[in-house]
């Protein structure tokens, strides 16, 4: 810092010294021009005075000759004493005032001066004072008063006149030295002034050499560097200086002076744009290393929108910040900004992710149907394909009319719907997540009254999407099949049938309660029973999903809110197969969570528009809870994966009805809730 101190001090010293004495001529001058101010107005004062004097005398001359005529005349005198005690009192004044100044100047001329016209005057004045203060003064007196004053008057004025031609003298004097000191000084100024002008143009001129020839090299580096460069100061404006390659790269305009983070703003995310300005602002605190927050930098990567009418693609661009040090104490100046286009690296980065997720979901997919019976898998997806492709033929001859399209997506829903659930017992991720997807769909669908034929055009492409699904996961099972000589197709149901279909609702209950952040434990009951009906075992393949997932979404409570109510945290679902002494074959699934509050769900309701409040409060504790079967019915407060579009117990209950079985409902609120899915021959 000293260094550069001594090297500017050196380098124009003359130009610093030509200043100063510039500077210094300049106050100078207008010293001298207050002083003379001053003095002139002090000696116009006391060339004032002088005069005063003079005039005075001549005034208490003829107020004492007005007095002795008057006097004499025995006409009234009262006016003239008046005038001769003004005159007698202004006098003494203006004299004091002079004496005053001629002892401040020190001028012993004009001290000697006022010293003669005192010597006159104060006989005069004491003559005059005993005439003035007496009501009837004596003739005598007053002729004597008039004697002296014709003695004394003529030296009197001839005194005054001569000082003041003695203090006009002085003045004018004084005025001629200072004029000559101050064009002396304006002279010097002026030869000050124009050393500066020439050395600052002659500075100029080598100043503008070095910056043509930097201005030159600049042009070169910004012409030949492959990045987009600029700055933009403490208030965010861009700079002059770019590179030309920021033209090529840059989708926006953004011309010298305009602001970075409005152009800015228009080509990213409000969320991106905030964190940019306070990434910006950190930058320009000097106490901040670059390194430490080099991470936190949100514009490292960056997709700036795309112009989809013009059938742009979206382009990629990192921004690198580098602050710009002027001074190391004055800190950060500017930040030097480096653009580079990552679009291609970007999609070479993306068609590895797309290949390493492809891999992933074969490898997953693999591990699935690895652990289940390939024969299990082949029959979920015959039924599953055939269903798809039913839908496909249902969309393909659908009639307009009034409801018709409603009443499909809702069919579709529940097919979509069981699919997702039997997909989640195998452990298909890829198969539920692309079901979850056609869900999502059909829900948007169903809340709409006013549907259109064109609106099935999605319902097809998500239908196309899912068969797709199973079309990878039929790859690997026929591939499966192929090494292992063994058949794809469902064989009789066993009693092992049964355990292996516990084993998969188990991974299906734990797979879910984890998804909802929630413990449980499952606990399985399975009668030994040689064969299974058709029906039941569809009941068990379809119901039993639906049941498990509405127990951990619906039933269990999360672990603060069962030690709240005296609970462990650890839920608990219970499922049980059974053959009764009668025949019936029976599946029961209960969970110790927080049953069915009827008052709640008379609020639920009503909040959801579905009933009028006097409907609700007019319906039985059975009918109101017997709604939770209605289509679009939920519970849950929000929607995920597992709970909230209100199908899954729609899809129960059309399963009831289609396999001829019946279903018995027990909950008491904050205790439990049981499922029992009774069927016989006899049903």
């Amino acid at each position: 810092m000293k260094s550069n101190r001594s090297t500017f001090f050196g380098r124009y010293r003359a130009l610093l010294l030509a200043i100063g004495l510039f500077f210094l001529v300049a106050v100078s001058i207008f010293a001298f021009n207050y002083g003379l101010s001053v003095q002139l107005a002090i000696d116009g004062a006391r060339v004032k005075d002088a005069g005063a004097i003079r005039g005075l005398t001549q005034q208490h001359a003829k107020a004492i000759l007005s007095l002795s005529h008057e006097l004499a005349a025995g006409d009234m005198i009262q006016t003239s004493q008046a005038q001769l005690s003004e005159s007698s009192l202004a006098l003494e004044e203006a004299l004091a005032r002079s004496l005053t100044s001629a002892k401040a100047a020190n001028v012993v001329s004009e001290l000697e001066l006022l010293a003669k016209f005192e010597k006159f005057w104060r006989p005069l004045a004491e003559i005059s004072k005993s005439v003035e203060r007496r009501e009837h003064p004596d003739q005598v007196d007053v002729q004597l008063a008039l004697t002296k004053s014709n003695a004394n008057n003529v030296r009197l004025m001839q005194l005054a006149d001569d000082l003041t031609q003695m203090i006009e003298s002085a003045a004018a004097e004084r005025t001629r030295n200072l004029g000559t000191m101050q064009a002396a000084a304006i002279a010097l100024a002026l030869a000050s002034f124009l050393f500066i002008v020439f050395y600052t143009l002659r500075s100029l001129r080598r100043s503008d050499r070095v910056a043509e020839l930097a201005r030159a090299e600049t042009e070169q580096i910004m012409t030949t560097v492959r990045e987009g460069l600029f700055l933009i100061d403490r208030a965010g404006a861009v700079g002059s200086q770019r590179s030309m390659h920021l033209e090529k790269i840059f989708p926006g305009s953004m011309p010298p002076g305009a602001e970075f983070l409005q152009v800015l703003a228009s080509l990213v995310s409000d969320e991106t744009l905030k964190s940019a300005r306070e990434y910006i602002g950190l930058l320009f605190n000097k106490r901040v290393k670059v390194a430490l927050v080099k991470s936190l930098n949100p514009l490292q990567r960056v997709e700036i929108t795309a112009d989809e009418q013009q059938g742009k693609p979206a382009v990629y661009l990192s921004f690198d910040f580098h602050p710009v040090f002027s001074d190391q104490q004055e800190g950060v100046a500017a930040v030097l900004v480096s653009v580079v286009d990552i679009s291609q690296q970007v999609a070479l980065e993306r068609e590895l992710e797309r290949a390493e997720e492809r891999s992933r979901t074969g490898m997953s997919l693999l591990v699935s149907v690895l652990e289940n019976d390939p024969r299990v898998v082949g029959t979920f997806l015959a039924g599953a394909e055939a269903s798809l492709k039913e839908i496909n033929e249902e969309l393909r001859l659908i009639k307009a009319g009034p409801g018709s399209y409603n009443m499909l997506i809702n069919r579709i829903f529940r097919i979509v719907h069981t699919t997702k659930g039997e997909a989640a017992a195998l452990a298909l991720h890829t198969v539920t997540r692309q079901a979850h997807l056609f869900e999502e769909t059909l829900s948007s669908l169903r809340k709409r009254l006013d549907l259109r034929g064109e609106d099935l055009i999605a319902v097809a492409t998500s239908t196309g999407e899912l068969l797709e699904e199973l079309s990878k996961v039929r790859g690997i099972v026929d591939h499966l099949g192929a090494y292992a000589g063994g058949r794809t197709d469902e064989s009789s149901a066993t009693g092992e049938d049964i355990h292996h279909t516990m084993q998969r609702i188990q991974r299906l209950t734990l797979a879910v309660a984890a998804d909802l952040g929630k413990r449980v434990r499952v606990e399985t009951s399975l009668t030994d029973m040689d064969t299974l009906p058709d029906a039941f075992r569809r009941l068990l393949k379809e119901g039993l999903p639906q049941l498990v997932r509405n127990a951990v979404a619906h039933g269990i409570e999360s672990g603060n809110e069962r030690l709240q109510a005296g609970k462990t945290a650890e839920g608990s679902v219970r499922i049980e197969v059974r053959r009764g002494e009668t025949g019936v074959l029976e599946l029961e699934v209960a969970d110790d969570g927080r049953g069915i509050d009827a008052g709640e769900l008379r609020r639920k309701l009503v909040d959801s528009g579905r009933y009028q409040e006097h409907e609700v409060a007019a319906m039985t504790v059975r009918e109101v809870i017997a709604t939770i079967f209605q289509p679009g019915m939920s519970t849950a407060d929000d929607v995920n994966e597992h709970a909230g579009r209100g199908v899954g117990l729609d899809v129960l209950y059309s399963l009831v009805r289609e396999t001829g079985a019946r279903i018995k409902l027990v909950s008491t609120p904050s205790s439990f809730t049981r499922f029992i899915l009774q069927w016989s021959p006899a049903l």
